[in-house]
């Protein structure tokens, strides 16, 4: 083996590839960049300050732009497709299809939901803009400092991966709300039940959906969750109450009656009167009970309004069937006394064996026998 100066080759070769103790990482530990490299990352921003302006007024632009272009589709949805243009009467002529009487109230309820429609859309894709350009903008002003923004972006693109297969809820919630926009399912405003909750709509989200109850309490629902949606005021609502009359009362006199109430709470109320859409109506008798019949009263009014109309036309209903002696059912379990008997004996009919003073017939053993009978031959007539 060759020597140099007593030192071996082989130890030159090892001394020279060994490591430093002093620059040997330790394991577990991150790497942070010193103070000096920061400083560098600064080093010539004056001579980069055009950049940031730069990208300042990129970013404005980008926004204004997108801004504009949202606002144009929002403006579109709420316009909606006008019946009477030339190319939309040739498509619907083409496909056979007859075009409906122009209805100047569902006009207006339609315009109005669509102008709701298009607020939450315009809502949301605004948030969503901002988000991507502060993003964006935050990447361009390090990348113009001088900040490494390679191993950031490695980073964002393990996250992402990481997110998709853990929050893969979150994805879903998403991708519902997205589909509930485009469907038009509900908007703000809205009195909606979706199964776990029901209320006011307050806030629509791409994630989650805000409800106020009627006792006040503030509901947070996934979209993803959602497997239904009853909503209880899309363009118009209706008016229906069940009202039960005993056996013996005039039908068509309850019909008028049910009618009149709604005249006199229109009559009443300037509310009631503005939320009315078309006239009541009582189409007959909806079943016949064991110990009524049942009548029910419909009439369309303005979405939301049914519950304010509903409480009116029952408070005139209950004064106009006082008024015209219109009885209501009774139920079957339910005892009726007459105020003005002395007795309870009175109440029964005379030849009852409860009756005072009449005796209940026993047999041989003491046992009650059913009261007497004409009937010899058991065919049901009095012999």
């Amino acid at each position: 083996m060759v020597t140099l100066g007593g030192v071996t080759a082989l130890n030159l070769i090892f001394a020279s590839t060994s490591p430093d103790p002093s620059t040997t990482p330790t394991p577990g530990t991150v790497d942070l960049p010193s103070t000096d490299e920061i400083s560098t990352w600064f080093d010539g921003v004056e001579e980069r300050a055009a950049g940031l302006g730069a990208a300042a007024i990129i970013a404005i632009v980008v926004w204004l732009v997108g801004h504009y272009l949202i606002k144009a589709f929002a403006a579109s949805i709420e316009r909606g497709t006008q019946i009477a243009d030339p190319k939309t009467l040739a498509a619907l002529k083409k496909a056979r299809i007859r075009v409906p009487e122009a209805d100047e109230t569902e006009a207006r309820l339609e315009a109005e939901r669509r102008r709701q429609r298009a607020h939450t859309i315009k809502r949301v894709l605004d948030s969503a803009l901002a988000l991507v350009i502060v993003i964006l903008l935050l990447m361009t002003v390090l990348s113009v400092l001088g900040v490494p923004v390679g191993p950031m972006l490695a980073s964002a693109g393990i996250l992402g991966v990481a997110l998709g297969f853990g929050a893969q809820s979150l994805v879903k919630d998403v991708l519902a709300g997205i589909f509930m926009l485009i469907e038009d399912q509900y908007g703000v405003g809205d009195v909606v039940d979706l199964g776990e909750a029901a209320g006011t709509v307050e806030e629509v989200g791409l994630r989650c959906t805000r409800l106020r109850a009627l006792d006040g309490t503030v509901w947070y629902i996934p979209n993803g969750e959602i497997t239904r949606v009853g909503n209880m005021t899309r363009l118009w609502s209706r008016v229906m109450i069940e009202v039960r009359f005993a056996y013996d009362t005039d039908v068509e006199a309850a019909k008028d009656a049910m009618i009149d109430a709604v005249t006199a709470a229109a009559g009443e109320s300037e509310s009631v009167a503005a939320a009315l859409l078309g006239d009541a109506e009582v189409a007959g008798i909806e079943s016949l009970e064991y110990n009524a019949v049942m009548l029910r009263l419909m009439c369309q009014v303005n979405p939301a309004m049914q519950w304010d109309v509903q409480r009116e036309v029952r408070r005139e209903m209950r004064r106009i069937f006082a008024e015209r002696g219109i009885r209501l059912a009774v139920p079957g379990d339910a005892m009726v006394v007459d105020s003005h008997a002395r007795d309870t004996d009175d109440l029964l009919p005379p030849d009852s064996p409860r009756k005072r003073g009449a005796e209940q017939p026993t047999d041989a053993d003491g046992k009650p026998l059913p009261p007497p009978s004409d009937d010899v031959d058991g065919d049901g007539e009095s012999d």
